[in-house]
């Protein structure tokens, strides 16, 4: 991971947030058709979205980060 932090990170992290945000979609479809919001998936399709921007933004500096100590050891 130290190597290569943009694929470890921001790849996993780019799937939750897809997986969260096609579960909110859904969701606000089946609310805006007149139903009801369950608490359990609107729980997870925050907590996905949450944890997914977070992977991703973390892979992201993890990789300025590890560009950044690879150019001061050179």
């Amino acid at each position: 991971m130290e190597f290569n932090p943009l694929y470890w990170f921001t790849l996993p992290g780019f799937v939750l947030f897809s997986v969260g945000l096609y579960i909110g979609l859904d969701l606000l479809r089946t609310f805006y058709l007149g139903g009801s919001l369950a608490f359990g998936p609107t729980f997870l399709m925050v907590i996905l979205t949450i944890i997914g921007t977070g992977m991703t933004f973390t892979g992201i500096l993890l990789h300025s980060i590890s560009g950044l100590m690879r150019y001061l050891r050179e």
